[in-house]
């Protein structure tokens, strides 16, 4: 019973000196509670991706249609068409064009919307009281300058088609306003009409801009 006693006893000091001693010294600091207002500044302080040029309605500085891969638009210029005015080529076309838009209220901001969209714009253009059916190609924002030239003369090389005449924005302004007063003709191969145009166009210029635009397409 004296043995029992003693060890009952061991066991009742070695609990006592354990409980005075308190838990186990820690070896490391758990990480802070980040608090709601330090988790918003944080958000706030990282940047936003860049959207893209569609997402903001931006035209690209720069673009260009390979007029040597479009062979409606070349089977066209091999014709004879002798217009006063572009609206004209609706009817005078007719059996010979399948897919033509007259497209009206243009800007040169348009333009550039659809050759970046891979169309290239036919424009009446008049230079010495004479008009002159030609295609728009290209254009340079940094340059301030538009291609524009007659397709069956492209020559390409390299990245870019050789053809016709550079102008600067003033100059093709005015030859084009005088000649086809803001309109253009777009030849497809898949028959576009005011919707399908005006989504294109929404892709790069704002919606209120899209809207003035007006389309006859057969």
């Amino acid at each position: 019973m004296h043995t029992h006693f003693c060890h009952t006893a061991f066991i009742l000091a070695l609990c006592i000196l354990l409980v005075s001693c308190g838990p186990p010294p820690q070896t490391g600091k758990l990480p802070p509670i980040p608090s709601a207002n330090r988790s918003q500044s944080a958000a706030a302080s990282t940047p936003t991706k860049t959207r893209t040029a569609s997402a903001t309605g931006a035209l690209p500085a720069s673009a260009a249609v390979d007029v040597t891969k479009k062979p409606l638009l070349k089977a066209f210029f091999r014709g004879q068409h002798d217009v006063n005015r572009l609206e004209d080529l609706y009817g005078t076309t007719r059996g010979q064009v399948q897919n033509l838009s007259i497209v009206s209220n243009c800007s040169l901001d348009v333009l550039k919307a659809f050759i970046t969209t891979d169309w290239a714009p036919i424009i009446l253009s008049r230079r010495s009281g004479k008009g002159h059916l030609t295609t728009v190609m290209g254009y340079d924002d940094a340059d301030q300058q538009i291609q524009v030239g007659n397709p069956l003369g492209a020559q390409r090389r390299g990245l870019q088609t050789r053809a016709g005449r550079t102008l600067t924005y003033s100059e093709f302004e005015k030859e084009w306003t005088t000649g086809s007063r803001r309109a253009c003709v777009l030849i497809t191969p898949k028959k576009l009409n005011e919707v399908s145009i005006h989504a294109a166009l929404e892709k790069y210029l704002p919606k209120e801009q899209v809207a003035r635009v007006q389309v006859r397409s057969r």
